[in-house]
């Protein structure tokens, strides 16, 4: 982007869960680093982003809800709108047949693409042209490990320990829009919760598709937990969402002996049946 020229002003709206509140920050910070600022006004933005979620009717239901919303908008002004996260990734077919309005699609992998995706969309529009991009493969790497997200100033801090699943359960879309379980390495994870920690926050919450199914190497999730709980100026650390499987008596330990480990475990249940699972 041009140094000299008044920064673009982007406004991102959030859909569903805390990971994909923490993935709106990890955004936040790709594009704050290419020169764009943000507003919480979207009648003044040039970009609007909706970061969305492919589980929850009510979430699917509010992002088509706002892109309709947005399509007097955009017919006065110049106007780039994006879609972010898992419905970019799940309903891409969908979302470019019935949504002409959307100039930018990007799955929950893709956001270092962001930018380039965008300065793309608003030289096409200002050239009169109709170029859309679309960037939603998905990744058996990606964690964004060297990204540390522009955060509100707040009492709670998320840290994305992992990405994805590797259950498939019958019910669940998770695997076809975070892709395969990857961890990021331990010491990154420790080192953002250092800045956490000097940044005033006083709880970290970690978080993972399947939290708790945490690998680096020879770090098990029980591990993890213990060092960010003991990061100097850290009061309280909660982790969501766990899987049932893996809860071995290292972490019920963990939970149970170690004073900044909050006891309390949020523990999603869909079914009992093992068929439907």
């Amino acid at each position: 982007m041009n140094a000299l020229r008044t920064p673009r002003q982007v406004h991102i709206e959030t859909f569903g869960c805390q990971m994909n509140e923490y993935d709106s920050e990890v955004v936040r910070s790709l594009l704050k680093r290419e020169g764009y600022a943000f507003t919480e006004d979207r009648e003044r933005a040039d970009v609007i982003l909706m970061n969305t979620c492919a589980i929850r009717e009510n979430a699917h239901t509010k992002v088509y809800r706002h892109l309709s919303e947005l399509k007097s908008l955009k017919k006065t002004r110049s106007l780039v709108v994006g879609v972010l996260g898992c419905m970019a990734q799940n309903l891409k077919e969908e979302l470019t047949a019935k949504e002409p309005l959307v100039d930018v699609l990007a799955g929950p992998d893709a956001y270092r693409q962001l930018p380039m995706l965008i300065d793309n969309a608003i030289r096409s529009q200002e050239q009169g042209d109709s170029l859309k991009g679309y960037a939603v493969d998905l990744s058996e790497y990606e964690t964004y490990d060297d990204v540390i997200p522009e955060r509100n100033d707040n009492v709670n801090a998320w840290i994305a320990v992992m990405r994805g699943c590797d259950n498939f359960c019958s019910f669940c879309v998770v695997p076809y829009t975070r892709g395969r379980e990857r961890s990021r390495d331990p010491l990154g994870i420790i080192e953002e919760a250092r800045l956490i920690a000097a940044q005033g926050f006083k709880q970290i919450t970690l978080l993972g598709q399947n939290v708790n199914s945490y690998r680096f190497n020879e770090w098990d999730f029980a591990q993890l937990l213990i060092a960010v709980a003991d990061v100097p100026g850290i009061e309280r650390v909660r982790f969501t969402s766990p899987h049932p499987k893996d809860f071995p008596p290292s972490l019920l330990e963990a939970v149970a002996t170690h004073p900044n480990i909050c006891k309390h475990i949020h523990l999603p249940l869909q079914s009992g049946n093992d068929r439907i699972l």
